[in-house]
Parts: structure tokens; sequence; C-alpha cells
């Protein structure tokens, strides 16, 4: 139960601050709702430097991609034909490059494509935000792992199961 608690708390802590702060400095190179993006990406990739390095690539290749499609879409051909044909294409290539190791985890990867859809392209913002979010979901992880190692035993790293769906 220490390690649910543990995540719990340093989440509680630190994604308040992210919101509160990042709600201070709210404009056009920081929206709050892509540094939560970021923060599921990195929990997404695994955690650790590992998964901060891989969700950060996998984050700027989808933004990458993301306005790409946009740029496609806006100065080369407008029609719908062309809007599906370039991201079905593009969507591809997503898939393809979680076979590379940096940019493995096409969630992460379509997170940066969709919000890049969802801010109209404002990739400076993206590219911002996504690496803080990325940081809240570092600072969450270790502080989690500070607080297990500090109130619960070492040991105590087991999840909770609420349902069980499917047997082993």
């Amino acid at each position: 139960m220490g390690f649910i608690i543990s995540n719990t708390i340093s989440n509680l802590i630190v994604c308040g601050l992210w919101t509160y702060i990042s709600a201070m400095f709210a404009g056009p190179l920081i929206a709050t709702w892509v540094g939560f993006a970021g923060c599921t990406s990195y929990y997404t990739a695994g955690c650790g430097k590992n998964g901060f390095i891989r969700s950060i690539c996998s984050n700027m290749a989808g933004i990458l991609i993301g306005c790409t499609i946009i740029w496609l879409c806006v100065n080369v051909n407008g029609s719908l034909w062309f809007n599906g044909l370039i991201t079905g294409i593009f969507s591809g290539v997503i898939i393809y490059i979680t076979h590379c190791d940096l940019t493995r985890f096409a969630t992460c990867t379509f997170m940066g494509g969709f919000s890049a859809f969802a801010s109209g392209g404002n990739w400076k913002m993206l590219v911002i935000c996504f690496i803080l979010g990325n940081i809240v979901g570092l600072t969450s992880d270790y502080l989690g792992r500070f607080i297990l190692a500090k109130f619960f035993k070492k040991t105590d790293k087991k999840d909770w199961v609420i349902a069980k769906f499917l047997e082993d």
C-alpha cells in the first residue's frame, strides 16, 4: 500500500503545483493541459531517466509530424481526400518509428501529434509545455520514491487490485 500512497501524495503535490504555477504564466507559450499530456507521456514511457528521454523524443517527433500535417494540408492542398491521405501516411510513420529506441512509445508520439492539432500548430508552446510536463512527471515520480523510502518498507511495492477481470 505504501507504493500507491507515496505516488498518490507526490502526484497531489507536484500536479497541484504545476496547475497553480502554469496558470500564473498561462498565455501563448504555456498551456496547463499540454503539461499534463507531457506528464502522462513520462509515465507511459516507463519513468526514470530512460522514460524521460524516450517520452520527450516521442513527444517531439509527434509535434513535428502533427505540424507537418497541418502545414501540408494548409499550404499544399486543403481538400478532404488529401488531408485524409496525408494524415494516414503520417500515422503510418508514427507506427514505423516505434522500431527506433528513442521513439518506441507510439502513444507519446500520438500525444504530441494530436496536441499539434489541438493547439493549431503552436509548436513553440508545445515544445516548452511537453518538456515542462515531462519534468512534472519526473519530479512526481522521484518525490514518490523519496516518500516510499522515507516512510514505508522498501519491499512494499505492490499494486492494489480493485477488480480482477482476466485470469492469469
